[in-house]
């Protein structure tokens, strides 16, 4: 298996569920679907279980945007 198709997590190896991608400069994190156009190239992103993804939680002051399709979340900011 390569390193996408799996959770990114140490001792995880559930299947990927979603991508991880940040962005520094604004603060922000998203979560797409596997396979989706939205997720940037494979070096900028982690792969996530479905556990995982939904437990989920960003640093204080940046905000977490879920864009997978099925029933996602709405958008959460959180404030510092």
């Amino acid at each position: 298996m390569d390193r996408t198709s799996v959770c990114a997590r140490p001792g995880c190896q559930a299947p990927a569920a979603a991508w991880l991608t940040y962005a520094y400069t604004t603060r922000q994190v998203w979560l797409d679907d596997p396979g989706s156009l939205s997720a940037p190239a494979a070096g900028d992103r982690w792969a996530l279980c479905a556990p995982h993804a939904s437990r989920l939680t960003v640093p204080a002051g940046w905000s977490q945007v879920d864009r997978r399709t099925g029933g996602a979340p709405a958008p959460q900011a959180l404030v510092p």
